[in-house]
């Protein structure tokens, strides 16, 4: 006889009916009322708990269920004249350990009006520019502190839509042990937003680790006679402005100051290093002697007729780089720096969380290097005949 059963299962659960409707404006204010999702198949009791959260956010709703159902609510019951978001999370599976594959988002209102406002963006990490896969975005509602929030994909963005009007506390966090809120040590970043019935916000979140002091310089490197690389214990303000009176380097021997001309940051340091190894190579080439053949890219260029009058030729556009934080700025002296030890302090820096700083450090400035000598020139080939070997007498 056939073996009993049937074919294999993969299929995962299909919501196919939810009551209330999306969107619906409900007179509930107890317990008892639930928010019922129903499948086209029994779904299973594992990671009950797991499957459903609602904001304004609450740590554990009651969640139940039946055959084909998940059933919904708040323990405490329903708030009146709120607007609830239930996120369905991809955990529930029927019998066969099918998981839905998408979060199902509902919305239903207590007594409000359902605007039609949404806030959306995408969350980066501040110190590197890519995207932060696994974080979180809160908005925080001000004064009655009501949390709506939600995970972002794996492109870093995020959506929430129909919220309530007011102003917002908004932040952006990596949720580092998965609570579901914004820790002291998570990296995160904040905004203030202002929600009308028809706003469409878009917010980008650059997060990174807060600092509770201002930077403290650690170490001081001699790059040559003039320049020297600063480092510091924490990320500093890339954007800030950097007067020469922001660093003093001061001679132990006699106490006196070395002028500085100017101060970069790290990116703007390595901007000004390149177009300078630029210039002295462009000086190179124009000093070498020039092929008498033009190249041919060269010719054809030469050969292109000029702009009619009142055109120009678009300039290629060029993407500026993205500037990120570095725990180094560069120092550059007015005058090669003489032999010694040297004290070099720091007034008033800009960390990355707009903490000013003082510290110093001391080091020690190298004898300059001596150039390198230059083999002496080989001699002449002699070409005199050679000398005939004398023979041995018998």
């Amino acid at each position: 006889m056939p073996p009993p059963g049937g074919p294999p299962d993969s299929i995962p659960p299909t919501l196919i009916a939810v009551h209330p409707d999306s969107y619906a404006v409900v007179a509930w204010g107890g317990t008892e009322e639930e928010v019922r999702f129903e499948f086209d198949e029994s779904i299973s009791e594992q990671n009950l708990q797991l499957a459903a959260r609602i904001y304004p956010f609450e740590l554990r709703p009651r969640v139940s269920k039946g055959d084909r159902e998940l059933r919904v609510r708040p323990r405490a019951g329903w708030a009146t004249d709120r607007i609830y978001h239930i996120h369905v999370e991809p955990v529930v599976q029927d019998l066969f350990r099918n998981r839905i594959s998408e979060p199902i988002r509902h919305v239903i209102s207590t007594g409000l009006p359902i605007p039609e406002n949404a806030v959306g963006g995408a969350v980066f990490d501040r110190i590197t520019g890519l995207a932060l896969t696994n974080g979180r975005v809160d908005v925080v509602r001000l004064p009655d502190t009501l949390r709506y929030g939600g995970a972002v994909d794996s492109a870093g963005r995020f959506n929430l839509a129909t919220l309530p009007l007011g102003d917002y506390h908004a932040i952006g966090y990596e949720d580092l042990n998965n609570n579901t809120r914004a820790d002291d040590f998570d990296r995160s970043d904040t905004i203030p937003v202002s929600l009308g019935a028809a706003d469409t916000v878009v917010l980008e979140f650059h997060v990174f680790k807060h600092d509770t002091l201002g930077p403290q310089l650690v170490e001081v490197t001699p790059i040559d006679s003039l320049t020297l690389e600063l480092g510091f214990d924490g990320y500093l303000d890339p954007e800030a402005p950097l007067p020469t009176a922001t660093v003093e380097l001061i001679a132990l021997a006699d106490s006196s100051a070395v002028d500085l001309d100017t101060l970069f940051h790290a990116w703007r340091y390595t901007a000004w290093r390149d177009s300078v190894e630029r210039a002295r190579r462009a000086a190179a080439d124009t000093a070498a002697p020039a092929d008498t053949a033009a190249p041919a890219d060269t010719a054809a260029r030469r050969a292109l007729p000029p702009p009619a009058e009142g055109l120009e030729r678009p300039a290629e556009a060029a993407e500026e780089p993205a500037v990120l934080p570095e725990r180094r700025i560069y120092a550059i002296a007015a005058a090669p720096i003489p032999p010694g030890s040297y004290r070099v302090r720091v007034h008033r820096l800009l960390n990355l969380s707009g903490l000013e700083g003082d510290s110093e450090a001391s080091y020690d400035q190298p004898e300059p290097e001596p150039p390198p000598e230059e083999p002496p020139p080989e001699p002449p080939p002699d070409t005199a005949a050679p000398l005939p070997v004398p023979g041995r007498r018998r």
